[in-house]
Formats: C-alpha cells, sequence, structure tokens
C-alpha cells in the first residue's frame, strides 16, 4: 500500500515540476517576444507603420513560435534520432536568440553602449534567424519517419510498375505474341474471304430477281 502511495505521490509531483517547467518557459518566452518585437521593427522601417507592426509581429511569431514548437516536439512528438538532434540545437540556437534580444534590449532602453558583435546582431545578425528556422522546419519535415515511410512506399510503387511496363514491352516481341498476331492474321483473312465470296455469291441471284420484276412489268 505505501509502495502505491509513494508512486502516486511521485507522479503528482512530477506532474507539478512538469507544470512548473512550462510556467516558467512560457513566461521567459513572453518576455523574449518584447525585446524581439523591439528588435525586429526597426527592420521593417521601411514600411508603413501598420505594415511595419505586423511584419515584426510574424518576426516575433516565427522565432519564439518555432521555439516552443521544437520544445514540444522533442518532448511530445520526435522520436528519431535526426529530428530529436536538429531540434536540440534549434532550442540551444533560439534560446541564445531569446537571451541576445533580451540584453540588447536592455541595453538599449537604459542607452548602454552596444558592443561591435550585438551592432552586427541589430544590423544583420537577426535577419539569418528566419533562415536558420527555415532550414530547421524543413530538415525535421525531411527527417520525419512517417514521410520516410511513404517515400520509400511510393518509390516501390513506382518500381513496381515499372517492371510491370517493362515486362509488357518485353512480351510484345516474344514468339508467344507472334503466333498470336499470325493467327489473329489468318482468321482475319478468312472473315474477308468469307464476306467476299458470300457478296460475290448473293450478286446472281439479285440480278436474276431484277430481271423477273422486269419481265413481270412488261407483260
Amino acid at each position: 500500500m505505501s509502495n502505491v502511495q509513494d508512486a502516486f505521490k511521485y507522479n503528482r509531483a512530477r506532474k507539478n515540476i512538469i507544470i512548473g517547467g512550462a510556467i516558467i518557459l512560457i513566461c521567459i518566452t513572453a518576455l523574449s517576444c518584447v525585446s524581439s518585437f523591439t528588435i525586429y521593427r526597426e527592420g521593417f522601417s521601411d514600411f508603413p507603420y501598420l505594415l511595419q507592426q505586423t511584419l515584426a509581429l510574424f518576426a516575433v511569431i516565427v522565432v519564439e513560435g518555432s521555439f516552443v514548437w521544437l520544445v514540444y516536439g522533442f518532448t511530445r512528438a520526435f522520436s528519431s534520432a535526426v529530428e530529436r538532434g536538429i531540434s536540440l540545437l534549434g532550442m540551444f540556437f533560439l534560446a541564445g536568440t531569446m537571451v541576445l534580444n533580451l540584453v540588447t534590449h536592455f541595453m538599449i532602453a537604459k542607452h548602454l553602449e552596444l558592443s561591435e558583435f550585438q551592432v552586427g546582431w541589430i544590423n544583420w545578425g537577426a535577419v539569418t534567424v528566419f533562415v536558420a528556422v527555415l532550414a530547421m522546419v524543413l530538415l525535421i519535415t525531411l527527417a520525419d519517419p512517417v514521410i520516410r515511410l511513404i517515400r520509400l512506399e511510393l518509390r516501390y510503387k513506382g518500381k513496381q510498375e515499372e517492371t510491370i511496363l517493362q515486362a509488357k514491352t518485353e512480351a510484345l516481341d516474344s514468339e508467344q505474341i507472334a503466333a498470336a498476331m499470325a493467327s489473329r492474321a489468318n482468321y482475319e483473312a478468312g472473315q474477308l474471304a468469307a464476306k467476299i465470296e458470300g457478296d460475290a455469291r448473293a450478286r446472281p441471284r439479285l440480278g436474276y430477281a431484277a430481271k423477273y420484276r422486269e419481265d413481270q412489268d412488261l407483260d
């Protein structure tokens, strides 16, 4: 009985830990959203105000949403070693991006001098995150075991159909097909000959009947 109670307590404590970790991640991600929005908004300053805010919001969704997606996939869905490896690297990369955006935003708000790396990050480095996210999503999608099985099945079906068509093509040149074609040609020739002979035999009778009707008319 005590073992069962201990197991329930352990499961309940573990569930609380998971919930607490999720809350912490959500809070940190929310803070990073504000900093990322501020940094990415300046990159779209050449657009009208409403479009600028919208594009900056999309940029935040791409970065922060990808981090949440990778965390959820790593803990719930990703099963292959390639998927888990890419997602783990992606999580560390995006976490570093979030921390860098937070620190840079705080330094800008406090009017502190930025390092050369931070200046380069604001000017062009932050944009490369979108390319990195695109590569990660593409690689994980291609590494999906289900997609891989579908590709293998399609390849198998394609080779099977190709083999069948090749066998049919080669069968057209076989002796059996040649004999069948000769037999069919003989049959068609016999049918045509019978039809021609039948027409020739019918013509005299038709002529005699016409002459008989003509004689009757004269009488």
